[in-house]
């Protein structure tokens, strides 16, 4: 029976087949990305792991999660988990409501109505003494 692509499980190089259970992944990973903000994109994870300062094998795995956005440890680790052992990836829902400060908006979240930012008066303005006749 031929088997479907994307479903094998992934050989990392050093990383026993024992250690791709979700309780050890949890025990080498957890550590790593307890300081990420959730939700976090793949890019922000392999970040942390950087500046974690993890060993060849951990940078492999985290190198192995596909490119979403994650809203939690526990979906980073069923993703993971799914893709060393060649399970279908689980299917995250997408998030509701507007997008956090400083990223772009999702497809079907609600818009934020922006505000202007407060208006600073010109230096001129503030330097200038209340009692001085103004210029003609």
């Amino acid at each position: 029976m031929p088997s479907t692509p994307g479903h094998e499980p992934v050989v990392v190089p050093g990383l026993a087949m024992r250690e791709c259970s979700p309780a050890a992944l949890a025990e080498r990973l957890v550590p790593i990305l307890r300081e990420l903000d959730f939700p976090a994109r793949r890019w922000q994870i392999l970040t942390a792991g950087d500046l974690y300062g993890c060993d060849t094998v951990t940078r492999e795995l985290l190198g192995r999660v596909p490119e979403a956005e994650y809203a939690s440890v526990h979906d980073v680790l069923g993703v993971l988990a799914a893709v060393l052992t060649g399970r279908p990836v689980p299917v995250t829902p997408p998030m509701r409501g507007p997008a956090p400060a400083g990223r772009a908006g999702r497809p079907g979240a609600m818009p934020v109505r922006a505000t202007a930012p407060a208006r600073a008066p010109h230096r001129a303005l503030a330097a200038r003494r209340p009692g001085m006749p103004r210029p003609v």
